[in-house]
């Protein structure tokens, strides 16, 4: 009996029963609602900044195929315009923190639709003229890549150097101050030939400052516009009517007509033609702006936007690029739905420094920006602003701790 062996029979298995789906709770019924708005805002604000760049492209290119000799046929303007129209998808890209790679299949996207469009307009024109289509109409598609190339080139580069991750709080600043004084340098060579052509200028040439008459004379003006534009670009951020992505799209766009006015002037020599081109390049700069700010409001305004949520990111210890990648694949996107405020050490600067952290540096007054004592802590929390970011002024407010209240970003 003690050695008798007993046997084990397994059980057969359960019948598993038809697999159920719970229905979905109200927390994420409302995260699919956000994702869907999300998307229908993203297609609105490339629109809008299609809109923005197309308006005044249309003024670049009539003035350049003008300048140039060539008709201001459909066709023409339509290449023109279409290339310059490359230029929205890094503006669309920088107001909603589309990755770099979702931005290149935008552009190709575009590129390629515009070409095509190139190819049924041709088509169209044709037939109107009574004229039969043939396959050589498609060599409009290499063209409209030649002339991208030949018209993008300059300013990529120089939008690559803008638009790095680490410099992009400043880059666009240094690049608008090395504009005006290079142009003040200009404007400074010219005033003092036209005083040497007159005999009372010549003499004071002679008996004056010399040959650095001009930019004497030019050198504080320029720098006092400089100064008081940089406070004015201080105040519109604290005042959370301008972002540092406007400052980026607005700099891109600045590369674009400075790229086709040189292009103009390096060709076309006068006085006249010279200040022809820099009035149609200052109206194509300046309409950019508006427009954009006009297409922001009717994305924005379409249909009412989620309720606001403000997102705190704490920043501990760890990688630094690590966590600058977190911050530009989950504030910047976030920002979009509520402010963001973000307790941070002085190693991640690079993302948050905007005009008015340079205005308090220029001041010495760059200690306001860190959160120095027990006092300067609760007065932050006390005044920390937990309502939305006014995208639809300022697109995406791009900058980070804090700055959905518009104060001093870094927190120790």
């Amino acid at each position: 009996m003690a050695g008798a062996a007993v046997r084990l029979v397994p059980a057969p298995p359960a019948q598993a029963g038809p697999l159920t789906r719970l229905p979905p709770s109200d927390a994420d019924s409302q995260a699919l609602a956000r994702l869907a708005w999300e998307r229908r805002l993203r297609r609105r604000i490339f629109l809008a900044a299609l809109f923005a760049v197309a308006v005044p492209a249309l003024a670049l290119a009539a003035h350049g195929l003008w300048m140039n000799g060539f008709p201001p046929a459909p066709l023409n303007l339509w290449m023109a315009v279409g290339v310059s129209c490359s230029a929205a998808v890094p503006i669309f890209a920088v107001l909603t923190a589309t990755p770099w790679w979702r931005a290149l299949r935008a552009w190709l996207l575009l590129s390629l639709a515009l070409a095509v469009g190139g190819v049924a307009l041709a088509v169209l024109l044709r037939l109107m003229d009574g004229r039969g289509s043939t396959l050589a109409v498609f060599g409009i598609v290499g063209a409209f890549y030649e002339l991208a190339a030949n018209m993008l080139w300059a300013p990529l580069l120089l939008g690559l150097a803008i638009g790095a991750r680490r410099a992009r709080g400043v880059a666009p600043i240094v690049f608008a101050a090395l504009l005006v004084f290079g142009l003040g340098q200009v404007l400074a060579q010219r005033l003092t030939h036209w005083l040497g052509s007159t005999p009372l200028g010549t003499e004071w040439l002679l008996h004056g400052p010399g040959l650095d008459t001009g930019f004497v004379l030019i050198a504080l003006p320029i720098g006092l516009l400089a100064w008081q534009r940089l406070k004015a670009l201080a105040h519109a951020y604290e005042a959370k009517t301008f972002s540092d992505a406007q400052l980026l799209a607005g700099s891109w766009w600045l590369l674009m007509v400075v790229h086709h006015s040189v292009q103009l002037i390096s060709v076309h020599a006068g006085v006249a033609k010279l200040l022809t081109v820099l009035a149609v390049a200052g109206l194509a700069y300046a309409m950019f702006a508006p427009l954009l700010r006009w297409g922001l409001q009717h994305a924005y305004s379409t249909e009412p936007r989620p309720a606001p949520r403000l997102l705190l990111l704490l920043r501990v210890f760890g990688n630094t690029t690590r966590t600058e990648a977190l911050f530009d694949r989950t504030a910047l996107r976030w920002q979009l739905f509520g402010p963001v405020a973000m307790i941070a050490a002085p190693d991640v600067i690079a993302r948050t420094v905007d005009p008015g952290d340079i205005l308090r540096f220029a001041l010495g007054h760059l200690d306001a920006s860190f959160v120095n004592n027990a006092a300067d802590l609760e007065r932050r929390i006390a005044t920390l602003d937990r309502a939305p970011t006014p995208t639809a002024v300022t697109g995406s407010t791009s900058s980070a701790a804090a700055k959905a209240a518009g104060r001093p970003p870094l927190w120790r």
